[in-house]
């Protein structure tokens, strides 16, 4: 039993190694195409808007493969930051989204001014939506 049912685990890593090479292989191929526009831009724009979708939507529909047990105060700090991230980016973008109350975006304008740093930031940033989609 013990020896089957190492085979069976031996079996099925190639396969899992093979997806999480194929997520890479999209999310680097990905992150330098979409790295050529220029940011603050409608290009930049929709090049964070379509896998940005369609990361909440793969995470909206994933049915997870356990169940995580949160509690009210875990509830109330992530909906906290989230709030408070809402509301500072809705104050700087109507209050002029200049350098002395920028937007996120216009807060790593600087950093994200190269094309390198660019493509670096989208590797972060898809990775990251990958991983928290996929749990």
């Amino acid at each position: 039993m013990v020896e089957s049912q190492h085979r069976e685990e031996t079996a099925s890593r190639p396969l899992l190694l093979n997806r999480y090479a194929v997520v890479v292989v999209l999310i680097v191929g990905y992150a330098l195409a979409a790295a050529i526009a220029r940011p603050l831009t409608l290009p930049a724009s929709i090049t964070v808007l379509a896998p940005g979708l369609a990361l909440v939507v793969w995470g909206a529909r994933r049915v997870p493969n356990r169940s995580v047990k949160t509690t009210r105060s875990t509830v109330v700090t992530w909906f906290t930051l989230l709030g408070l991230f809402c509301v500072w980016e809705v104050v700087a973008f109507l209050w002029g989204n200049d350098q002395a109350h920028p937007t996120l975006s216009l807060a790593f304008d600087p950093v994200l001014e190269n094309y390198p740093a660019r493509a670096l930031g989208y590797v972060i940033w898809l990775s990251t939506g990958a991983w928290v989609a996929s749990r």
